[in-house]
């Protein structure tokens, strides 16, 4: 009972911190039911921390809960799961990023399904670290990489072009498409590739330290020239929540 107990701390301190956000961002980002400009920068944080914070309970809950990954993906394992998840990511943040932030309660709803969906597809590099052992490492890595980067885009943001942001997105997709391909063409197949993976994992972790860089300069720039009538926190967090998640899948691959 006290083992147990014990594994719980973690998932008591993140409630509470989830608490403490949502008050904060109910004080902070809103003025007459409406998002506001007061606080830019700060209350963007506190949407990149609550979502970051509701991805980790969920892991937590999923692993304290023995939830295997076949049980979430159900028939769409290996191959077909990945594509499906990624199709339903991408699906709901172009629908979260769509809908008009005066629509609070519709735009916080779509947000929250979509951030549970991101938990689950960093579920299983979560359980990664967990069997490997290297939880602690991989969290404190990532966690060293976006505070190291993000201080380097405020103090140094003349160093940072958002010209660049055409170019992040076309290595992405490259990326992306290239180890879609990497794992079709080796699934199912006795071969032992992991020295192609880290390959993979290496350059995803270098592309999204410099979309840490980009996001935090776009994010300099829309404080700047915030209006009230166009704010969205919700929008403006994504980025960097996305960097974070997968800075943190990729250096769990690298962690083996």
């Amino acid at each position: 009972m006290i083992s147990k107990n014990k594994k719980l701390i973690p998932l008591y301190v993140l409630f509470t911190i989830m608490c403490f956000l949502i008050v904060n961002i109910y004080n902070t980002a809103f003025k007459g039911g409406k998002f506001t400009c007061n606080r830019y920068i700060l209350n963007t944080y506190i949407y990149i921390l609550l979502s970051l914070v509701i991805i980790s309970v969920e892991n937590i809950l999923l692993e304290h809960n023995n939830v295997s990954l076949n049980t979430i993906f159900g028939g769409f394992r290996g191959f077909l799961g990945i594509l499906l998840f990624l199709f339903i990511s991408i699906g709901l943040l172009i629908l979260v990023m769509s809908i008009n932030p005066k629509k609070v309660i519709t735009k916080h709803f779509t947000w929250l399904l979509l951030i549970l969906v991101l938990g689950l597809c960093a579920y299983p590099s979560y359980l990664k670290t967990i069997k490997d052992n290297t939880v602690l490492v991989t969290l404190f890595s990532t966690i060293t990489i976006l505070l190291i980067f993000t201080l380097v885009a405020f103090l140094k943001p003349e160093w940072i072009s958002l010209s660049i942001g055409p170019i992040l997105l076309f290595l992405l997709l490259g990326g992306i498409i290239a180890e879609l391909c990497f794992i079709f063409f080796n699934f199912n197949r006795n071969r032992n590739t992991p020295y192609e993976r880290k390959g993979f994992a290496y350059f995803f972790i270098a592309l999204f330290i410099l979309f840490i860089l980009y996001d935090t300069k776009k994010l300099q720039v829309n404080a700047t020239n915030c209006k009230d009538n166009t704010v969205d926190y919700i929008n403006e967090s994504l980025g960097i929540v996305l960097d974070a998640l997968n800075l943190f899948q990729n250096i769990a691959n690298v962690n083996d």
